[in-house]
């Protein structure tokens, strides 16, 4: 399993899902090439943001993993920008244009440029991320979902992205950056994510919406596998979304 998050594998099919929701909402036909270059850009993305950290002494093993492996990593990581690049490009040459702006918000997210990485503001973190991932798929599905819709789902990713700092939070204190899950207890980051995901069902008022909103004690009762299960989550309610 440490491998597959090495990877971006549990990413990737976050990512994907979210993207194919986008396009389920806005009742477009999917598009498999264009979902199989989303998901090689997520594990390219998320492999070089992983070879990029820092050691320190509070480490998962899949940050060993990457730091262990980290040339090879940062190779893979190119080969798939490359393939997603190249798949983008057949689709739309616009959409290579993400390609590069995904770089440069890994960069912004998680290097100190001009100033410290987003990664390091305490209440920007998590909706960093969130914004960026529904950004990104409401741009590969043309910007046709209506801002609503957009904004509903920057409150999901950023909600998810809040409760898989629960995971890392360690780490993240250790390498200097303090998160709302190292800040409070659990039981308020899970509060706080449960009212984010409320008020996302209530503000689409659809069932799309209402099927987050039931799947959103799964990671509850995985804690285990706690980051796989939030990744796979958008997943099983594009499943479920389908089949009604």
């Amino acid at each position: 399993m440490a491998w597959l998050s090495v990877l971006g594998i549990p990413a990737a099919v976050y990512v994907v899902s979210i993207t194919a929701l986008m396009f389920f909402l806005n009742k477009s036909p999917q598009n498999p090439l264009l979902l199989f270059g989303v998901g090689l850009l997520t594990s390219a993305i998320y492999i070089f943001h992983r070879a990029s950290i820092e050691s320190v002494e509070q480490m998962q093993h899949r940050h060993l993993l990457s730091l262990r492996h980290k040339k090879k990593l940062l190779l893979i990581s190119g080969v798939l920008f490359i393939l997603a690049t190249v798949l983008l490009a057949i689709i739309e040459p616009l959409q290579v244009l993400l390609v590069f702006t995904s770089v440069a918000g890994v960069l912004i997210y998680g290097k100190e440029l001009v100033t410290k990485p987003l990664r390091n503001y305490l209440y920007v973190k998590p909706f960093a991320v969130g914004a960026a991932i529904a950004s990104f798929a409401w741009v590969l599905n043309d910007c046709s979902n209506v801002v609503w819709t957009l904004g509903v789902f920057i409150l999901l990713c950023s909600a998810d992205a809040l409760i898989c700092d629960l995971v890392d939070y360690e780490y993240d204190v250790a390498s200097g950056c303090h998160t709302i899950a190292s800040r409070y207890s659990r039981v308020v980051v899970w509060c706080i994510a449960g009212s984010l995901y409320l008020l996302a069902a209530c503000s689409l008022q659809m069932p799309v919406g209402w099927l987050f909103l039931l799947l959103f004690p799964v990671p509850l009762l995985m804690q285990k596998s706690l980051r796989t299960s939030v990744d796979v989550r958008p997943l099983l309610v594009l499943l479920l979304a389908w089949s009604l």
